[in-house]
């Protein structure tokens, strides 16, 4: 299994009635709680951030900039904080997408102009206001506004990604981020899952609400993903905006993104800003039907008029099963004294979960079919690169994504990692039982290290069952007894 941490519409700002620390604190408490659950809710492998990093900041905000970095200087700190507690410190296995609230509203109105009245007049229908398009309408004021400076309209998501450009500072990516291209490309658990991070805010602004994604981006993450070396199983997308809403909504994205999605390949999608937890599959018809199943995370910190009635503080964690062919999406909601636990609302109400199922699609042309084998054989060749190199923890977490694959070659490699790095207990735990004189050893050599001498007794006392040759039970008890006195004389 691969689980996932599915956060969105942080909406973090000084101001946010719940400061950091009480939120990282409720995450952790909760996580105590779910990992015991039934069926399993393991700890999340990694996380996605599904837009509205910050609260944002309204139209003639004086020192709106200085507003901006504060806000994302608390959501910095949040997230290097999950990072820490949920990751060990791995920023890699964190992927951020934008949404509308991380759009500076002032800089978009920057870029443009109010058309003169004594303009030639302008026929004015809804398509003609589209994001893709340059005019905008505003109702407050009835004008129609062109943006008229392309170059500032684009700075209008600086702020974000200078945070972004400083959370992934120094972290070793292997798609490094690029701020122009309209997606990023993260790997996970070995690079069996591709994740495309998704901008859904392509001309997104103080006037317009609506949700989209830059034509061609889609065809252009898809070609990035087919290029890759070593093809995943599964491909994941994350983006901000819901594809669907009230009869007239102006801020949703239009579902042929959606549909688009499905026939590139996508099975799993993660979204927000709807602020409630959805779970649903997405199917279209070509020549088979093909579907992707789409999950939506309630908002981790609306404020109470941003929410929908009857709905509370949200976040979801995903468990994608082994054949990554069906995945639970688990609910996660804020009730008394700021504490999670599981939903009791909607398709969650029963056991708090739903499950969503999808097939996968054909490998890439002119290549092999997907399978697990392809994917064990190159993860292998990679930890023992790393290994040679001297990346001992990279080469254990390589091995460690096989999951239950860790045998023949993996299994010795993951050994002399372990060995290398004295990580005792992972060295415990993949030789119970042993499957060689040479574990056996290895294995009794780990409970001496860590001072589990009842465990070593016990392991010896069935040397026989295990080949063990008399000398060596000889020397392996003399040592053990050599242990128990060095015990008993401290």
């Amino acid at each position: 299994m691969f689980s996932l941490l599915h956060l969105s519409d942080l909406h973090r700002s000084p101001h946010d009635p719940i400061e950091n620390t009480s939120l990282i604190d409720a995450l952790l408490a909760d996580l105590d709680r779910y990992i015991v659950e039934k069926p399993e809710v393991p700890k999340p492998d990694a996380a996605i951030i599904s837009g509205d990093i910050i609260q944002g900041v309204k139209l003639g905000t004086p020192n709106y900039a200085n507003e901006l970095a504060q806000q994302y200087d608390v959501a910095y700190e949040f997230l290097c904080s999950v990072a820490e507690r949920f990751f060990g410190g791995d920023r890699s296995r964190i992927v951020i997408v934008p949404g509308n609230h991380d759009v500076c509203w002032n800089t978009a109105r920057d870029a443009m102009r109010e058309l003169d009245p004594e303009e030639p007049p302008i026929k004015a229908y809804a398509e003609l206001f589209k994001a893709s398009n340059n005019l905008r309408w505003d109702w407050s004021s009835r004008t129609i506004f062109d943006i008229n400076d392309s170059n500032i309209y684009k700075k209008r998501l600086d702020s974000y990604w200078t945070f972004v450009e400083r959370f992934y500072e120094g972290v070793d990516l292997k798609h490094p981020i690029d701020r122009e291209r309209g997606f990023n490309l993260f790997e996970l658990d070995g690079g069996r899952i591709v994740i495309a991070a998704l901008e859904s805010v392509h001309g997104n602004d103080c006037f317009c609400r609506q949700g989209a994604i830059k034509r061609g981006v889609l065809g252009a993450c898809s070609l990035s993903i087919r290029d890759l070396p070593q093809q995943p199983i599964l491909r994941m997308a994350a983006w901000h905006h819901s594809f669907q809403g009230p009869p007239h909504g102006d801020d949703y994205m239009d579902i042929v993104a959606v549909q688009e999605m499905v026939g590139c390949g996508f099975r799993l999608g993660f979204h927000g800003h709807q602020h409630q937890a959805d779970a649903s599959a997405y199917s279209i018809h070509l020549p088979d039907e093909l579907s992707m199943a789409i999950s939506s995370a309630g908002s981790l910190c609306a404020g109470s008029r941003e929410l929908p009635q009857g709905t509370n503080r949200e976040y979801n964690i995903v468990v994608i099963d082994d054949s990554y062919t069906s995945a639970r999406i688990h609910v996660r909601e804020m009730t008394q004294g700021n504490h999670f636990g599981r939903c009791g609302r909607g398709v969650f109400r029963v056991d708090g979960f739903s499950k969503l199922r999808w097939s996968l699609p054909a490998g890439r042309a002119g290549a092999a079919p997907l399978d697990h084998r392809s994917f064990a054989a190159t993860t292998v060749l990679r930890a023992e690169k790393a290994l040679q190199e001297g990346n001992v923890d990279t080469a254990l977490e390589l091995l460690e994504s096989l999951g239950a694959d860790i045998e023949g070659y993996a299994r010795k490699l993951f050994i002399e990692a372990a060995q290398k790095s004295s990580q005792t207990e992972k060295l415990i735990s993949l030789l119970q039982p042993p499957q060689s004189i040479d574990e056996f050893v290895v294995l009794i050599g780990a409970y001496f290290s860590a001072n589990m001498l009842s465990e070593a007794e016990a392991l010896l006392s069935r040397a026989n069952e295990f080949g063990i040759d008399v000398g060596t039970q000889n020397s392996l008890w003399s040592k053990l007894d050599f242990k128990k006195i060095m015990r008993r004389s401290n």
